[in-house]
């Protein structure tokens, strides 16, 4: 259906919706027979509406009639109350005095009551949209109805005592309310008729307003005050199940948690770590056992600090726990003390000072082999001030750090490489729980189904399962109680008890404050969602929560702030980029649900999900992100209206289960503040980008997923603070020439292809406008020629591209050399039979990846990327180069670490010289895929020792005894650890 069709249809819905909630509301409040007159006007309405939805069948889905839209509109205001005698209607309805007989049930009475609340805050929520034409003090008052309404919308949906009673209240507010929403001065200056100033008849409209208000504040105060809602359970708290006594299904009583400390599935880490005290350098090594809280590092150091091969090994053993609040007295008297022969001591040596105590521990570790513990370290301080009192006598002594950061260990002397601890499996979790639950027992099997449901909800976090586990060691072993529990048990219960809250705690507050905003940032995603690291930190940078430093890049400084995350073990990396650096990443559940609620706690950010939260949802002071998490349906009905954001984020509800949306104007009329927009989780079914979006003046990140659209508006330039603009569109989009006023543009990316107008004026090269600050670009159509290369030049600063080639097919040439600052280059174009004419190209020295396809680059040209001097991936995907034979050139490709070779047609792969390793001195990996015709291989492949994996996938058995070949040869040379993967 068309976008202006669709949206007055659904207009249309709304006001029918009204009506069909007012009727059994005017039974409820009015006398035994519905009044005449709004029978009447219900029959003329209805039977209109018919037609019209007779008429939009016959039509197709892309038919658009203004005629037929001015019909839809209006049917519309005939509903609504414009005309002073459809009001008069309606308020013979809202000014009755209630009858006295009970048509309903209670239960019914509250769903007629429910509803016809919705339809007003439908209504309202429209004024709320327009509401520019309205006085600020009647803007603010409207405001109040509004969220006064949301919280009689709460109530009707909870238990209540006095039901009849606070039903009748509650029909009373809202007949007030109705009189005022209905109001035809209200209604005129929506529809744009008339300016509501401060005439008499605005005046008598605010005071009808704040009255109104007034009571419901009144009602809503005798709510709080009174037992009016029942005490409803929470399902927040990691509580056990009540069970009855006489359970038929109960098999024995519950018992205590076992206390002492119990390990499980780290018998493999327990092993690698013993390895590096024991067999490890002569001189001292620190050994980092690193993760994220509770994961077991402190158990992990006690059974290697009490292993019997690690007591055998060490003459001496001693521990410490530090903590993030240290006194380095005590530090020193728990390590002096903690082997238990200076237990007699203590009282002598704590009247020891620093420095005597730093001369003790020297003396006692001189000339032995030393293993000391330092458990729980959060800052390399501690260290620096220790180190002196530990010496190096070449005798294998080791120290073991337990900490959260994996930087720790680089900063400093006799760091070793940290030990990084894997979470649980199902099968490790469900052990763990067995023991902590049962001791020596085994989990009774009618219970083991239940108990692996309740261990795999702990994500594999041994400080999750231990918590879990003593709630469930208290509980009735009976059948039904365990599956109440495991059906309610979530990680917002488990992340809100002491235990973990403590733990996190220490995490989030150790972060330096820049972090902190960093890190709350993730609880606006889905839950386990795999987040693109780049799309990220750009949403960082348009939040403000990045530093601005002359000379850098923000985008640097941000993949800075992800590391330091990540080196936290605060943030995991999902997935890696070739060369480094992080493609996406994601955090664990349990520090998810602390991220949640302490966004929430500091006003940082809500997340709304589902339509139980969106429509009771009112906008609290100062907040200023929203992430909402639903189905288009729900966000459409729940009508919010949260004015003051500055942040707003939609996410479908599941993957499956797509948002989609035919009208978004009424978006940029609410959320005029706004600095991010990411309607990524919404498809919008619009070929045009409302013209609206222009008042979205202090926007600086827009993200967008649109089904068929195509052009985007000139006004879109008044968008002057914009900085990274998304859209994810199967059609090729074409941007105004307008663009090029946008200076502050940083990232463009369209899903499909992009066509960049280019200005009438700019017809002399030295007068073209540019884009100084675009940094990425994605994907590009336009002709490899002159035209192209004259676009490209706008761009002085581009570091990543993306280009669609759309010329002729027998003539490439361009000059990209000019593009200094360009690192990453994507040339894409249309497959073409036979060969090209004429292929003429330059790439900036700077480039650093390099992915071609259908570029048709004869073989003898391949020099002109093998010079490259900073190329570190190369990806030739296919009909990127033209002939079979590949002649390397010597000293090529200085800094490749990555080539791809995807359905190329070469047959012969050599080298100049056979005998000279000047090829690929840095190559790491080599992937082939789709490869057949491939017969021969350069030979200096079996002599690169920096080689690491070839990966072969859907190549002929030939391809696959070539790469046979490499890796004996590699072999011969020494390179055992070279992987080779075939699918």
């Amino acid at each position: 259906m068309d976008p202006q069709v669709s949206a007055q249809v659904q207009a249309l819905e709304a006001k029918l919706t009204f009506l069909k909630s007012f009727i059994p509301f005017a039974k409820l409040r009015g006398t035994v027979d519905t009044p005449a007159l709004l029978l009447a006007h219900f029959e003329v309405v209805a039977l209109n509406a018919a037609h019209l939805s007779y008429m939009c069948s016959c039509w197709d889905d892309e038919f658009c009639n203004p005629e037929f839209c001015s019909m839809i509109y209006e049917q519309q205001r005939k509903i609504t109350p414009i005309d002073f005698q459809v009001y008069e209607i309606y308020m013979e309805v809202l000014r009755a005095t209630r009858s006295s007989k009970s048509l309903h049930d209670r239960m019914m009475d509250k769903q007629i009551l429910n509803n016809f609340n919705d339809s007003l805050i439908s209504c309202l929520w429209e004024l709320l949209c327009y509401s520019s034409s309205f006085m600020d003090s009647m803007k603010h008052e409207m405001r109040i109805l509004y969220a006064g309404l949301r919280f009689l919308r709460s109530i009707l949906r909870e238990k209540q005592e006095k039901m009849d009673e606070q039903n009748k209240k509650i029909g009373a507010l809202l007949c007030e309310a109705g009189i005022i929403i209905c109001l035809p001065s209200l209604n005129r200056v929506k529809e744009g008729e008339v300016c509501f100033s401060e005439s008499t008849e605005a005046l008598d409209c605010y005071d009808m307003l704040a009255n109104t208000n007034i009571y419901i504040k009144r009602f809503k105060d005798q709510i709080s005050g009174s037992s009016v809602i029942e005490s409803i359970p929470s399902f927040h708290s990691l509580r056990a199940p009540e069970v009855s006594k006489t359970s038929s299904r109960m098999l024995s009583k519950g018992k205590m948690p076992i206390a002492h400390e119990v390990m499980v599935g780290f018998d493999d880490e327990l092993a690698k770590v013993i390895e590096r005290l024991i067999w490890g350098p002569e001189q001292v090594e620190i050994v980092p056992i690193v993760g994220m809280a509770g994961l077991g590092k402190t158990t992990l150091a006690n059974k290697v600090y009490n292993d019997s091969s690690v007591i055998c090994n060490f003459h001496i053993r001693l521990w410490c726990t530090v903590s993030q609040a240290y006194n380095m007295k005590n530090v020193l008297l728990q390590i002096l003390c903690s082997d238990g022969k200076h237990s007699r001591m203590y009282d002598q040596l704590k009247n020891l000072d620093e420095h005597a105590l730093l001369e003790k521990l020297y003396k006692k570790l001189k000339e032995n082999r030393y293993l000391v513990v330092f458990d729980d370290v959060w800052d390399i301080k501690v260290w620096n001030e220790l180190r002196i009192s530990f010496p190096d006598d070449k005798k294998g002594s080791r120290i073991i750090f337990t900490c959260r950061s994996s930087n720790m260990s680089s900063q400093v002397e006799y760091g070793g490489k940290p030990h990084n601890l894997r979470p649980l499996s199902e099968k490790e979790s469900f052990e763990l729980l067995q023991k902590k639950v049962f001791g020596k027992e085994d989990c009774p099997q009618a219970l083991h189904g239940l108990g692996m449901e309740i261990a795999k909800k702990c994500k594999g976090l041994p400080l999750a399962l231990l918590v879990v586990a003593g709630v469930l060691a208290t509980m009735e072993l009976d059948i039904l109680v365990w599956e109440e529990f495991a059906k309610s048990l979530t990680l917002t219960m488990v992340s809100g008890t002491d235990q973990c809250k403590k733990s996190l705690e220490l995490s989030y507050e150790h972060l330096p404050y820049h972090l902190k905003s960093c890190l709350l940032y993730f609880a606006a995603f889905r839950e386990d969602e795999k987040i693109g690291a780049k799309n990220l930190m750009r949403l960082w940078v348009a939040e403000g929560f990045v530093e601005k430093i002359e000379g850098k890049r923000s985008e640097i400084i941000a993949e800075e702030y992800l590391m330091d995350l990540i080196g936290r073990n605060l943030v995991m990396v999902s997935k890696s980029r070739s060369i480094g650096g992080v493609k996406t990443c994601y955090i664990h559940d349990l520090i998810f649900e602390f991220c949640k609620t302490e966004a929430k706690e500091k006003k940082f950010l809500q997340v709304l999900r589902g339509y139980d939260e969106l429509s009771t949802f009112n906008e609290p002071p100062n907040l200023p992100r929203l992430s909402i998490c639903s189905s288009g349906q729900d966000f459409i009905k729940s009508k919010l209206f949260c004015p003051h954001l500055d942040a707003l984020l939609f996410h479908d509800a599941t993957p499956e289960d797509k948002f989609e949306l035919r009208n978004i104007s009424f978006l940029f009329c609410i959320y005029k503040h706004l600095k991010v927009l990411n309607l990524e989780g919404i498809i919008l079914r619009l070929k045009e980008l409302p013209t609206e979006v222009e008042s979205l003046l202090c926007l600086r990140y827009l993200a967008l997923r649109a089904w068929k659209m195509e052009f985007i508006p000139p006004s879109i330039a008044k968008l002057s603070h914009l900085e990274t603009f998304c859209l994810y569109s199967p059609w090729m989009v074409s941007l105004p020439d307008s663009i090029w006023n946008m200076k502050n543009l940083r990232h463009v990316h369209i899903r499909s292809f992009v066509v960049i107008r280019l200005s009438s004026n700019d017809n002399v090269v030295e007068n073209l406008s540019t884009l100084p600050n675009l940094d990425t670009l994605s994907t590009l159509r336009l002709y490899l020629d002159q035209e192209g290369e004259t676009i490209l030049r706008r761009f002085p600063n581009i570091r990543q591209l993306k280009i669609f080639n759309c010329g002729e097919k027998n003539r490439v040439c361009c000059n990209m050399s000019r593009l200094e600052c360009l690192e990453s280059l994507t040339l894409g174009g249309y497959s073409f039979l036979g060969s090209r004419e004429h292929v003429e190209l330059s790439f900036p020295m700077n480039l650093k990846e390099l992915s071609l396809q259908a570029l048709g680059l004869p073989c003898r040209k391949m020099s002109l990327i093998e010079r490259l001097p900073n190329l570190e991936v190369l990806k030739l995907r296919d009909q990127s180069m033209e002939g079979q034979k590949w002649e390397l050139m010597k000293g090529g490709f200085p800094k490749l670490r990555v080539l791809t070779l995807e359905y190329v047609v070469i047959v012969e792969w050599t080298e100049t010289d056979p005998d000279s390793d000047d090829y690929f001195p840095c190559l790491q990996q080599l992937k082939l895929h789709g490869i057949s015709n491939l017969e021969m291989v350069p030979a200096c492949l079996g002599r690169i020792s920096a080689l690491e994996t070839i990966t072969v996938n859907l190549c002929r058995n030939g391809v696959e005894s070539l790469v046979r070949e490499i890796e004996e040869t590699q072999k011969n040379y020494g390179n055992e650890n070279l992987k080779i993967i075939i699918y």
